[in-house]
């Protein structure tokens, strides 16, 4: 019975190993990562060249605006510079989410596969037991029915996940613009730093970056001066009232954009609260299920416990290990929410809070 039980654990050893070595030798670690799609992103190229396009209009458009003195022409201008850098602020942030996402996704889709591959064996173990138990005339043809049919469902599942993982892991060669298949270093989903964000602090700063507001603020002072300038040249009352509609509604374009601003970013911070909680009950799950999978293994080398028994703690272990990994996955995602409401480079950032 302990050598059995001893195969088992090899067994399972063998099915996490073979993860690793599927892939090729090749290491890329999450910040290496970011860094290639970086460099091999041709929409980021082709944002970078918008930008530089929109700079160069701008300074083109100041040098006339100095010459007419338009404050009006200025803000435009101004509020056409300043939109081009936001969306070129999130073109750069957005790269660096879906490439962490991508990162993070092929590593909870190989733990997947691990935990399927060794649920699969436990199917074919107890598949094995009934049609021994029905030849003796212990078990019945509904009961193998029943559990050929699980095996056959196992055996669907894995394949799913294994041919997930390996669309996957091509599109994320794709992105990174390699010819090998990166293993990919799954240690940075097994542990994690929470990071304290003070509210009012998060707060202030992420209203501060909102470039909707500063957008609503230059349209509220060109419908002033739209305003101003109608009635400087005596326009007819109908045309005056649309314009004084006109204004009215950029105050209260103001006041809406401040408040769903402010209600996004709380619920942002309710959203990285929450996934701080759920990874604390995550791991406080992940320790119970170590320690239940110590005692099997304790009770099945006296010959207290089968090698299914043994095997279905490994994979109830290895559920718990994805589901912390999840939830470190859930976690850095939400962060990277905070950081980018607060006008951070999430690339600095990933650079920081990610370690390989």
């Amino acid at each position: 019975m302990i050598n059995s039980g001893k195969n088992v654990i090899f067994l399972l050893f063998l099915i996490l190993v073979s993860l690793s070595l599927s892939t090729s030798a090749q290491e890329v670690g999450i910040t290496e990562a970011i860094d290639l799609s970086w460099d091999n992103s041709i929409d980021l190229q082709i944002a970078t060249i918008d930008l530089e396009n929109s700079r160069i209009n701008y300074k083109k458009t100041e040098a006339d605006i100095m010459r007419t003195g338009s404050r009006y022409a200025q803000l435009q201008n101004e509020l056409g510079l300043m939109q081009a850098e936001n969306s070129f602020f999130q073109s750069e942030n957005r790269l660096v989410r879906d490439t962490v996402s991508q990162y993070f996704t092929l590593i909870l889709l190989e733990m997947e596969l691990g935990r399927k591959e060794a649920g699969l064996e436990l199917e074919k173990r107890r598949l094995e037991e009934v049609e021994k138990q029905v030849q003796t005339g212990h078990r019945s043809q509904l009961d193998l029915i029943q559990q050929q049919s699980s095996y056959n469902s196992a055996t669907f599942e894995l394949e799913a996940v294994r041919q997930d993982l390996i669309q996957d892991r091509e599109e994320f060669r794709y992105k990174l613009g390699l010819e090998e298949l990166p293993y990919i270093k799954k240690d940075i989903l097994l542990e994690v730093e929470t990071i304290e964000i003070d509210p009012e602090n998060f707060l202030e700063k992420a209203l501060e970056s909102a470039t909707e507001i500063r957008v609503r603020e230059k349209q509220l002072e060109l419908a002033e001066i739209d305003l101003n300038r109608a009635r400087e040249a005596s326009t007819p009352a109908l045309d005056l009232q649309q314009k004084e509609n006109n204004l009215e509604i950029a105050r209260l374009n103001i006041t809406k954009t401040e408040q769903d601003v402010r209600h996004r970013f709380q619920q942002i911070y309710n959203g990285l609260v929450r996934a701080r909680n759920n990874l604390q009950l995550a791991g406080e799950r992940l320790e119970e299920a170590e320690k239940n999978h110590e005692i099997i293994v304790r009770q099945e080398e006296l010959g207290l416990r089968t090698i299914n028994d043994l095997l279905s703690s490994q994979i109830s272990l290895m559920g718990a290990k994805e589901s912390f990994s999840q939830g470190v996955n859930s976690y850095y995602l939400i962060l990277f929410d905070i950081y980018e409401a607060m006008g951070h480079n999430l690339k600095e950032v990933a650079d920081e809070i990610l370690q390989n």
